[in-house]
C-alpha cells in the first residue's frame, strides 16, 4: 500500500510544480512585446501598425485596458480602418476592466461619438430625431454649466420652479453687461509629461483626438528637438483647442 502511494504523491506534487510554474509565466500587458512596440509607432506616428500590435495584445491577453483603450482610439480615427463598432466593443471593454479610471468619462463620451458614426451611415437616416435630440441635450448642459458659472462668479442664484426655464430660459437672466462667456474646449496652459507619455498620447488625453501632435510640438519647438524627445517631468506648453 505504502508503494502505491508514493509514486502518487511524486505525480501529485509535479504538477502542483507545474502549475505554479505556469502562473509564474503569465505576461502582463505592460511586459508585452507587442504593447511596447505599439507604443513605440504611435510616437512616431506609424498608427495602422500600432493598431496592429494593440489588436493583437487584446487578442492574447484577458486584461489589457490600455491596449483596448488605444485601439478604440485608433478604430475611431484612422479613415482607412475606421470601424466604429468594433470602437465601440474595445471602449467598453476599458470600462468593464477598468471602471473608476480617470480616463473612464472621456470614453463614455468616445462611445457616444462611435454610436453617431454609426447612425449617420445608415440608410435614409432613420434616427435623424435622435441625433438632433443628443445635440440639443449638449448644448443644453453647456448652457446650465454657463449659467452656473457666471452665478458662482456673480454671487448669485436662480430659483425656478419650471424644469424647462431651469434649463434653457434660465440663460437669459444673466446680466446683458457681464463678459460673454467663450464656449472653446478649457485647455490647460501647460502638462507635465509622465511615464510612457507621447505627442499622440498627450493630444488624445488633453483634447480628446490625435489632431493636435503637430501643434503641440509647434507650441515647444524651443525645448523639442524632435517628436520623440519628450523627457519625463518636461513642463509642455499646450495650445488653446481650435
Amino acid at each position: 500500500m505504502m508503494k502505491e502511494f508514493v509514486p502518487c504523491f511524486i505525480i501529485f506534487l509535479c504538477f502542483l510544480s507545474s502549475s505554479c510554474e505556469y502562473k509564474g509565466n503569465v505576461i502582463s500587458e505592460g511586459d508585452d512585446a507587442a504593447f511596447e512596440r505599439g507604443r513605440s509607432y504611435l510616437k512616431v506616428g506609424r498608427e495602422e501598425e500600432a493598431l496592429d500590435e494593440f489588436l493583437s495584445v487584446t487578442r492574447r491577453i484577458t486584461e489589457a485596458p490600455k491596449s483596448h483603450l488605444q485601439a478604440g482610439r485608433l478604430l475611431l480615427n484612422l479613415n482607412e480602418r475606421k470601424d466604429p463598432v468594433a470602437a465601440i466593443y474595445h471602449f467598453r471593454r476599458f470600462l468593464l476592466l477598468q471602471p473608476n479610471s480617470r480616463e473612464s468619462e472621456k470614453v463614455r463620451q468616445l462611445i457616444v461619438t462611435a454610436e453617431r458614426e454609426i447612425i449617420r451611415k445608415l440608410p435614409g437616416e432613420p434616427y435623424g430625431n435622435y441625433l438632433d435630440s443628443l445635440n440639443l441635450k449638449e448644448e443644453n448642459d453647456h448652457l446650465k454649466r454657463q449659467v452656473a458659472d457666471l452665478e458662482a462668479r456673480l454671487g448669485t442664484s436662480s430659483v425656478t420652479t419650471n424644469p424647462v426655464q431651469a434649463d434653457l430660459v434660465e440663460a437669459v437672466s444673466v446680466p446683458a453687461s457681464f463678459p460673454e462667456e467663450k464656449t472653446e474646449m478649457s485647455v490647460p496652459h501647460t502638462y507635465v509629461v509622465e511615464p510612457g507619455d507621447s505627442l499622440y498620447a498627450i493630444s488624445q488625453k488633453i483634447y480628446g483626438n490625435s489632431s493636435y501632435i503637430d501643434a503641440i510640438f509647434q507650441a515647444n519647438r524651443n525645448t523639442l528637438k524632435s517628436k520623440n524627445s519628450l523627457r519625463v517631468g518636461q513642463t509642455l506648453n499646450l495650445p488653446p483647442a481650435r
